[in-house]
């Protein structure tokens, strides 16, 4: 096998999102309530704090959903600042970005079951990069977690929502991965858990779109993946399938 460049996604297809997802959030909220101590002359009700956290949730899923980008944690903080009509300086509100930011790895998740495995076993021919919409851990954080598990070294390019400016299933995501990967958009072979953005965007820009249901499986209908891997293991013998 040789001249064969595969994309992955992040989350929910190399690592499970849900492990330490409970000590990022709280290392998150406990910034973020610090944060409101410092900016407002009187107590905020943690309710109410709960409610402008939520609805800057919302307003990144919708941009994220119907728009097709993410905004970055800088931009997110601030939904929640005008909610609460706070205020906040720049220090400690650059003090909660990064600790946004960088929750990812205070609380890292675990890797998916066989993915190291299945990684170093692939032939050289392979060539590797990532795409991946981000929220709340950019690409810079991202990479640093990838060295500290061991597999950055695996990957050739890496696309990030928050440092190109589009989320998937924007044809242009997956352009930046072909430029970068030196190879025809075409021939990508992506690998991501997600219909609505992995699937249906390797396949608008006429890659091979393959649906990974190792973590969690997608519950909508379409559009159909051209092929499905249950398991990392099963990888190499995917790959040499395709033509």
């Amino acid at each position: 096998m040789t001249d064969r460049v595969v994309t992955i996604d992040f989350w929910n297809t190399m690592v499970v999102a849900r492990t330490g997802g409970t000590v990022r959030q709280e290392a998150r909220m406990k910034q973020l309530r610090t944060a409101v101590a410092v900016a407002s002359a009187s107590a905020i009700p943690e309710e109410a704090l709960l409610t402008a956290y939520r609805g800057a949730n919302q307003r990144l899923d919708t941009l994220w959903q119907e728009e097709h980008v993410t905004p970055t944690v800088d931009r997110a903080l601030h939904f929640v600042w005008e909610a609460l009509d706070l205020s906040v300086p720049d220090t400690v509100h650059q003090e909660t970005v990064t600790a946004f930011e960088e929750g990812l790895l205070v609380g890292p998740p675990d890797l998916a079951d066989g993915l190291p495995e299945a990684l170093a076993a692939l032939p050289k021919g392979v060539r590797l990069g990532i795409i991946s919409d981000t929220r709340f851990s950019p690409g810079r954080v991202i990479r640093q977690y990838l060295d500290r598990k061991g597999i950055r070294q695996h990957f050739d390019g890496f696309v990030f929502s928050d440092e190109t400016g589009v989320a998937k299933p924007e044809r242009a995501a997956f352009e930046a991965a072909a430029e970068q990967l030196g190879t025809a958009l075409g021939s990508l072979v992506h690998i991501g858990d997600l219909r609505r953005t992995d699937v249906a965007g390797a396949q608008r820009a006429g890659g091979t779109a393959i649906l990974y249901t190792g973590v969690e499986a997608d519950a909508t209908d379409t559009p159909e993946p051209h092929h499905v891997l249950p398991h990392w293991n099963e990888l190499p013998a995917l790959l040499r399938q395709l033509p």
